[in-house]
């Protein structure tokens, strides 16, 4: 029953994210119309993110793919490629973005997945659309610690200087508060941290080193004829 509630809370946050990402992009499209003369924003990216990299393709619309698990159920459905840390093809944001879906499952922050796509599949705008800073350092200082218990650092790719500041435009979090982090992550080690069944008790006590010492009440004779 437990379970089943805490599935129907994490449901309805998915669906109120939703709604809230959908409503912040479409703010930040009209933004992206209405301050186009004003705000250079292509020369901020070229100068302090991709070090004035060109692409040997222009950017194009495509659609999410259903197996880009990171990303498929992000809120919206086209990406722009090539993608905002330079990956040019779709097998290589799949690659590269498989490497996250873990972190998900962790659900160190409610904002994490909206972080992570508005780098691996970013909204199809008329120009690129970046994360907060705010937003970074949000779902990093809750994420980079889980990621640390595995051995993980947090990556110079997603240094979060990298990003605007919120005064800019970009993507902010959609949470704040209280919603905006999941239930703190379990500190016991990962292999303590699975659940012990049958199967596995039975597995682990026979692949174990030990003795055991019982003391004999009575011997029977080996001659016995049964």
């Amino acid at each position: 029953m437990a379970h089943g509630q805490k599935s129907h809370r994490w449901a309805l946050t998915q669906g109120s994210f939703s709604l809230a990402l959908g409503l912040t992009l479409l703010s930040l499209s009209l933004l992206t119309v209405s301050a186009a003369d004003e705000y250079d924003y292509y020369s901020w990216q070229a100068d302090n993110f991709h070090n004035g990299r060109f692409y040997t393709k222009q950017p194009q619309c495509v659609d999410i793919p259903a197996d880009l698990r990171l990303c498929h159920n992000v809120g919206y459905k086209k990406m722009r490629l090539p993608n905002l840390l330079d990956h040019e093809t779709m097998p290589e944001v799949k690659q590269q973005a498989g490497s996250w879906v873990p972190l998900l499952a962790k659900r160190c922050h409610a904002d994490t997945q909206v972080f992570l796509c508005s780098l691996f599949a970013p909204v199809c705008l008329d120009r690129p659309i970046y994360p907060c800073r705010s937003l970074c350092e949000a779902v990093r200082d809750s994420c980079a610690p889980v990621m640390e218990t595995y051995g993980f650092p947090w990556p110079e790719m997603l240094t979060c200087d990298k990003f605007p500041i919120d005064n800019d435009l970009c993507i902010p979090m959609q949470f704040t508060g209280n919603h905006a982090t999941q239930p703190p992550v379990s500190k016991v080690c990962p292999p303590c941290d699975n659940e012990m069944k049958a199967d596995n008790i039975m597995e682990h006590y026979c692949a174990s080193d030990f003795g055991e010492y019982t003391k004999l009440t009575q011997m029977i004779p080996s001659n016995i004829q049964i």
